[in-house]
């Protein structure tokens, strides 16, 4: 199981910082997508510079332009890039083909697709390597993320990360569903102790 956490600033300088602090727990460090509107591929330059070990996910959600997104991000030094599962599925297929030519790996975001599991059942079909799976934000989404899980699961057997404001009170029942990867973001980088909160994390995975 891995741990990606997620940089989601408006400031680069100040993602940098935290990740400093973090990036030693993580597997995957995760270029939010507000840091992405903000600063581009410079944001996913500066991340691979200062931690060239570790995988840089670009939290692209791509709709559309796929073949210049993914070489501009690639050249950049991304390792993931993500596409959105309900776009066109020659989008997804472009975003893959790109990404095979830089040895980049493509996740499909489930995020609002139409169906999370005909779109699981589709994704080995497109190529993709991983599917993002987002855990519902209201009241209820204890239940909702494993009917959901089930749901992808079931009609796919890529690995699949976990996400979508995942926290202290969430997090054991997400662990009990045994993702390949949980993605946290929030709970970790706006921490009085990102450090601290990034090791509470990695020690319960």
């Amino acid at each position: 199981m891995q741990l990606h956490i997620t940089y989601n600033f408006a400031d680069l300088n100040q993602a940098l910082n935290v990740a400093q602090q973090t990036a030693e727990y993580a597997d995957i460090l995760g270029i939010g997508s507000l840091l992405l509107l903000k600063d581009g591929v410079k944001s996913i330059k500066a991340f691979k510079t200062a931690f060239p070990n570790k995988a840089i996910f670009a939290e692209s959600r791509l709709s559309e332009k796929a073949d210049q997104a993914v070489t501009m991000m690639a050249q950049a030094g991304a390792n993931y890039v993500s596409v959105l599962a309900c776009c066109f599925h020659s989008t997804i297929k472009k975003t893959v083909e790109t990404a095979k030519s830089f040895d980049v790996k493509v996740a499909l975001d489930l995020f609002n697709a139409p169906s999370t599991g005909q779109s699981a059942m589709d994704a080995k079909m497109l190529g993709v390597h991983l599917l993002l799976l987002h855990r519902l934000p209201h009241a209820d989404e204890s239940i909702e993320i494993e009917a959901e899980w089930h749901n992808v699961r079931d009609n796919s057997k890529l690995p699949i990360f976990i996400t979508g404001k995942i926290d202290e009170e969430n997090f054991t029942k997400i662990i009990a569903l045994k993702p390949q990867g949980i993605m946290i973001g929030g709970a970790i980088t706006q921490a009085e102790n990102p450090a601290k909160a990034a090791h509470y994390f990695r020690s319960l995975m």
